[in-house]
């Protein structure tokens, strides 16, 4: 039988329009004008943008922002706790041992139950609770301590010092309770005011305040060590207000000596009798 020649199934048929493979010449002149063009397109593309920059046309406006849908808004609202407020305040470890624990002596005797007092967590607010009337305590050594306790910085200790010391001077009886433990009571003070510590610093310019109201004149002769502590920092603008209130209650209970005191410290002070 005679070799009948087969087309090749898999081998795609010619047409007119197909072209010829380019020799290896060829090819290589179409890449280097494909390279050339695309060249000038980019060349081409950051002048535009250099012209639009120097003010030869105006920017895209920019996408507006996509609106927040009610389900964002919702998982928003409850992606952070209502107790987080609260978590930047530092707590004391009661796993630490008694040195690490307590970092003055007034946090060993409230702990130990010391001071007939214990604090109350309510909903919002936490205040101190005693269980005797702070009127008919003994004031020495209990107000001296809790000036030491001025220095704390974790709760309960620093909240506990400071609510304790205030109203045990704003009890009935303070004034005469207080006068001769003020020189005891001054260097635990002018500690707090050093301290770099902001909330310590305040809670002495607080405490300060309040024994000038309580025992007047007879602050006059430690307002000087404690004014110059209290002018470092009267450039703070939320704790300068709180400063000048403190030195105009050294004034008005400790009258034209104090006056005299506070001028010779802070020249740019101005008496409230102006």
């Amino acid at each position: 039988m005679a070799n009948i020649p087969h087309s090749d199934p898999f081998q795609l048929p010619r047409t007119s329009s197909s072209r010829a493979p380019l020799a290896p010449q060829s090819a290589a002149r179409a890449h280097n004008a494909s390279r050339t063009q695309s060249s000038s397109s980019l060349t081409a593309t950051k002048a535009s943008v250099a012209g639009r920059g120097r003010g030869g046309g105006a920017a895209p406006p920019a996408a507006p922002p996509k609106a927040e849908t009610a389900a964002e808004r919702r998982a928003k609202a409850w992606s952070e706790m209502p107790s987080k407020r609260i978590n930047s305040i530092k707590c004391a470890d009661p796993f630490a041992s008694s040195a690490k624990q307590y970092k003055t002596k007034f946090a060993g005797v409230f702990h130990s139950g010391g001071v007939p007092a214990r604090l109350h967590h309510g909903a919002v607010n936490v205040r101190l609770c005693w269980s005797k009337d702070p009127s008919t305590l003994d004031y020495d050594p209990l107000l001296v301590t809790s000036a030491e306790g001025l220095l704390e910085t974790v709760h309960p200790y620093a909240y506990a010092s400071r609510a304790c010391f205030g109203e045990l001077l704003a009890a009935d009886g303070a004034r005469e309770k207080t006068l001769p433990l003020v020189s005891r009571i001054v260097p635990s003070i002018r500690a707090a005011l050093v301290s770099s510590d902001r909330s310590v610093f305040e809670g002495g310019v607080e405490a300060v305040r309040q024994l000038s109201e309580v025992v007047g004149e007879a602050l006059n002769e430690h307002i000087h060590v404690l004014v110059v502590q209290m002018n470092r920092r009267s450039g703070d603008k939320e704790l300068a207000p709180k400063i000048l209130q403190a030195m105009q209650t050294f004034e008005e209970g400790g009258g034209q000596p104090a006056y005299k005191v506070i001028k010779s410290k802070v020249p740019t002070y101005c008496s409230i009798h102006v």
